[in-house]
């Protein structure tokens, strides 16, 4: 049975959500870049031939990738918002690029198009957190990966230390408490280590390495404000520690298999 269109387990369309996302960007910058770094590490580690990037997102991750000088033959992304302008102008600069416009549980059979016989992987970098419907989303990329095929999953931390402290100081409930920017955006949920293992397992993959990045002690509003003064060293120690203490991490990421003749 076809899963109804992805337009539904949305709570805010691509487009509100892309120009929300974009009007406070401050500490997501830095973010960003380190979702990107983890990101580029899992394709270090799985050396595909092949990728699937699922939302590419106002900072494209291909401008950090030696695309030329990898092995890689073909990178798709599929985007619904206009982010996708940015990655269709460099789709004219290199044959291995190619873009499909909309949700990806709407596009699986045009994107199995480009490679009937399933991509070596597929990123959801930050996303996950986006829809009501994960499994969806999960079993969509499930049917895009080759047997054998490498996952990447990335969302925001509930156990964050800077959520970890709200709850301290009373201004949240519990860590999966949804804060205001998560209302505004549309997330219906924020995940931790163990509700994030669950619905990747639940979706027939096989978890292979968990990892954290970026420690935030403060909200990302009160982390912008005090940017100038920290410095650039310390964000790079954040981002460190973030590795260390992964399960405190801003944000978290699990990399796993689909598994041969699933």
């Amino acid at each position: 049975m076809r899963a109804a269109s992805s337009n539904a387990s949305k709570l805010i369309s691509a487009e509100d959500y892309a120009q929300k996302y974009l009007a406070d960007m401050g500490f997501e910058h830095n973010l960003i870049t380190a979702r990107q770094d983890c990101c580029l590490e899992f394709l270090a580690d799985c050396q595909p031939h092949t990728v699937l990037e699922v939302g590419c997102g106002p900072d494209l991750l291909i401008d950090r990738f030696d695309l030329a000088g990898s092995a890689i033959r073909k990178w798709v992304v599929v985007e619904p918002s206009s982010y996708a302008d940015d990655f269709e102008r460099r789709i004219k600069h290199s044959n291995k690029l190619a873009l499909t416009r909309g949700y990806l549980e709407d596009q699986v059979p045009v994107l199995r198009d480009h490679l009937p016989g399933g991509f070596d992987a597929v990123l959801l970098s930050g996303l996950l957190h986006e829809t009501t419907q994960p499994a969806n989303m999960l079993n969509a990329a499930h049917d895009l990966l080759r047997d054998g095929g490498h996952l990447f999953v990335s969302v925001p931390n509930a156990n964050s230390f800077h959520r970890l402290l709200a709850v301290e100081m009373g201004m949240m409930d519990s860590p999966t408490q949804l804060s205001d920017r998560n209302l505004e955006l549309g997330h219906p949920v924020v995940y931790n280590r163990e509700s994030l293992t669950e619905v990747i397992e639940d979706a027939g993959f096989q978890p292979e390495q968990f990892s954290g990045y970026m420690f935030k002690p403060f909200s990302n509003g009160q982390m912008a404000a005090i940017l100038k003064t920290i410095g650039d060293d310390v964000v790079d120690g954040l981002n460190s520690l973030g590795k260390i203490f992964p399960d405190n991490a801003a944000e978290i990421a699990i990399s796993a298999r689909k598994p041969v003749n699933s």
